[in-house]
């Protein structure tokens, strides 16, 4: 059965493929043989810089074009990616994610024991448990799923899989009503893909059947750190201090993080210099072999 990796890829105003790419060379660092497949916008494969390629083993476009065009929340497309992965077995990731230093094989064998798996568990970037109280702010109002969204797992053609990519559909494209016939009291400000998602999975009844515990994956969000209370940042970056090495050392302050599914949420976090370290790593393995 083919498995591998899958994004979504929709340059706006800014270079988002970069973030991908990112993703992309983590993952080949933690396996050389993962594939990897990035869903761009109808006819702009060509936007993906020729130097990326290395990387990415697949690069396919949305079957129904980007639904978000007008609104720029790229993840309204997320149900197109049931339609168009060349995967049989996908692990879909946000592109701000970073695989580090993960065993492969033993993150597949985990997900698999569902036919769609989505964690209902995070942490911290000081390895404790995420705060849910503000990233959840929702969830928990309306006695929704609190899950994290950043990754999916399904098997193509099974029936939790289909139910959930079925209501995917409506939901994430006419999310403006869902908003205004599901929040009654207090309403999100505008589109979330997280909340979006665990809402679907909610009117699916399907919470039992895809939650799963990852013991490695880290949501580093301003809003669920569990450390700052007053004045929050948007941008993690601008308050706390960061450092990714070459010795395979993720280091937030004090806090170092070995290995795990890194969210870091925060596009400033991807320096150029990050991604040199990813890429650095990949070539000096191929020197080696």
């Amino acid at each position: 059965m083919s498995k591998g990796f899958i994004t979504l890829g929709i340059n706006t105003e800014a270079n988002r493929i970069k973030y991908c790419y990112g993703l992309a060379l983590s993952i080949k660092d933690c396996d050389p043989n993962a594939e990897v497949c990035i869903v761009v916008d109808k006819g702009k494969v060509d936007e993906v810089p020729k130097e990326y390629h290395h990387v990415l083993d697949y690069i396919v476009e949305l079957p129904y074009g980007n639904t978000a065009h007008k609104d720029g929340f790229h993840g309204m497309n997320l149900w197109q990616l049931y339609h168009c992965s060349p995967f049989e077995e996908n692990i879909y990731l946000d592109a701000d994610t970073l695989m580090h230093n993960v065993q492969i094989e033993d993150l597949w064998n985990l997900l698999s024991k569902n036919e769609m798996s989505i964690p209902r568990n995070a942490f911290s970037y000081r390895n404790l448990p995420t705060d849910p109280r503000m990233r959840f702010e929702f969830e928990k109002t309306y006695e929704l799923p609190q899950f994290y969204n950043n990754l999916i797992y399904w098997k193509h053609g099974t029936k939790t899989a289909e139910e959930w990519f079925k209501l995917a559909d409506p939901l994430l494209q006419d999310w403006r009503s869902v908003y205004n016939n599901f929040f009654q009291d207090k309403k999100p400000e505008t589109f979330n893909k997280n909340i979006l998602c665990n809402l679907i999975t909610h009117c699916g009844d399907l919470k039992e059947q895809v939650q799963c515990f990852i013991g490695n994956h880290y949501d580093i969000h301003s809003d669920n750190q569990g450390v700052w209370f007053d004045e929050v940042p948007d941008n993690w970056t601008e308050m706390i201090n960061y450092w990714v090495s070459d010795n395979g050392k993720v280091q937030i302050e004090n806090s170092i993080i070995s290995n795990g599914i890194i969210h870091y949420t925060d596009e400033n976090f991807l320096t150029d210099e990050v991604i040199d370290v990813y890429r650095t790593n990949i070539t000096n393995k191929q020197n080696r072999t």
